[in-house]
């Protein structure tokens, strides 16, 4: 089998059941970045403040889940804010020093007022924007890793790897299986493992595209928590081999 190196990040936290997912990841000794709400932090504390406890990454995703396109500037500032404040508070309750400041926009959302399309060019007012909030993101003290051994052009090329938040480059699509239109026919746990099997052309299709490593989503959802570590085993089976982000 082919060893490739991974990075898993989980989207959406926490749910009523991260503790159970931290526990998991610990037992297979498999370390995540968790990119978490700031509503629901504010809803369940205690999960976060364990997450941290056992060595887990807490990054930012923003306070409620909007798509940044959607809002004035002043309220997408205001959304990493918020977020942020949660996150250090958590951390001194802890008792643990916040390692990094990591952040992913909801939906990958930039903010450039790219609402139906994430991926398509921006306008000079949407780039400005965009542009903005990196801005921000820097002054807060936010970085992204160099991913030294994610390889693919795509990611380095259309600028993913220069801006200070996360993207990723392999979505598991787990939220597909509840949604109420299905992506790609995804609309079961069998389907998504196809898609992993499937032979893609290279970028964001499949795990057998070339060797670059991958920058993992996946979802903390309460639809979709009796999927997580059957995810997370056929990704190891696939040869994923998970790393530390740093």
């Amino acid at each position: 089998m082919t060893k490739k190196f991974a990075y898993l990040t989980i989207d959406d936290a926490p749910s009523p059941t991260m503790n159970k997912k931290v526990d998991y990841l610990l037992r297979r000794k498999i370390p995540a970045v968790w990119f978490c709400q700031g509503d629901l932090l504010e809803k369940r504390p205690d999960l976060a403040i364990y997450a941290i406890q056992q060595g887990f990454v807490l990054g930012n995703h923003a306070y409620d889940h909007p798509h940044f396109s959607d809002l004035t500037l002043a309220d997408c500032l205001a959304q990493i804010h918020r977020t942020d404040e949660i996150i250090e508070a958590l951390y001194k309750r802890a008792a643990v020093q916040r390692p990094a400041k990591w952040f992913r926009f909801p939906y990958g959302d930039k903010g450039g007022l790219t609402y139906s399309n994430i991926m398509a060019p921006y306008t000079e007012a949407g780039l400005a924007r965009k542009q903005s909030l990196q801005t921000y993101l820097r002054q807060l003290g936010y970085t992204q890793p160099q991913w030294d051994t994610v390889t693919y052009q795509h990611y380095r090329t259309s600028g993913l790897q220069d801006d200070i938040d996360w993207y990723w480059t392999y979505d598991v699509m787990d939220w597909s299986i509840f949604a109420e239109e299905p992506q790609l026919g995804i609309d079961s746990l069998e389907k998504l493992f196809g898609r992993m099997d499937g032979k893609g052309p290279g970028g964001y299709d499949g795990l057998t595209s070339g060797d670059s490593g991958e920058i993992v989503l996946m979802h903390d959802h309460p639809e979709t928590a009796a999927y997580f570590e059957p995810i997370i085993e056929r990704l190891l089976k696939k040869g994923l081999v998970f790393l530390q982000p740093g």
